[in-house]
């Protein structure tokens, strides 16, 4: 029992196992067309108050809907949550992709959604993390492995604003090749095998 305990724990190390979700640092921005600010400044770890002003100097604001930011974590994540920070009563679309060719919608946020109203204005900060005190149930959603996220405005009052963008999971481990691991699993076996013939 010992023995085949070794050997599963030895091939779920070579499988691969995840950490625990943080806060994914590692990753660039790229954005298109024309807006203000620094594309940046929407993953710089700085989340703007609710209910401030959608073209304050630390967030990334502009009109129309052609705009596209995208996060490139530079190799596969697991992305189990995400916190984003938008002006309030717009459309945004967040999507993702392993390629950069074929994008998947994760959540669409509606103008109904956080708790800034159209009264109110303003920034607006929800997350998908039930644990997180801006938890918001409507773009919750099952954990993807991506490369990319991107978000984009797709309708509103034709001002939109991003004040933070962040993404929080756990980088995939690399699988080993299935001939490596075919060859270890052989190995493993042929040394369970001899355990268990009787001496003569």
């Amino acid at each position: 029992m010992k023995f085949l305990k070794t050997i599963l724990i030895a091939t779920s190390l070579l499988v691969g196992t995840y950490a625990n979700a943080t806060l994914i640092t590692e990753s660039t921005v790229s954005a298109t067309g024309n807006f203000n600010n620094s594309a940046n400044l929407i993953n710089n770890e700085i989340v703007p108050e609710e209910f401030t002003r959608w073209t304050t100097p630390t967030n990334v604001w502009w009109r129309g809907v052609t705009q596209t930011f995208t996060l490139d974590f530079g190799q596969l994540y697991n992305i189990d949550d995400v916190l984003v920070s938008v002006d309030n009563n717009d459309f945004y679309d967040v999507t993702w992709s392993n390629d950069q060719d074929l994008w998947t919608n994760l959540f669409t946020i509606t103008p109904s959604d956080g708790e800034v109203t159209a009264a109110m204005g303003g920034m607006d900060t929800m997350s998908s993390d039930i644990t997180h005190n801006e938890y918001l149930a409507a773009i919750d959603f099952s954990s993807v492995q991506a490369r990319y996220l991107r978000i984009q405005a797709t309708g509103g009052d034709n001002s939109y604003s991003i004040g933070e963008f962040q993404a929080f999971g756990s980088e995939v481990a690399s699988v080993p090749e299935p001939t490596s691991f075919a060859i270890f699993a052989l190995g493993l076996m042929g040394l369970a095998s001899r355990r268990f013939v009787k001496k003569s």
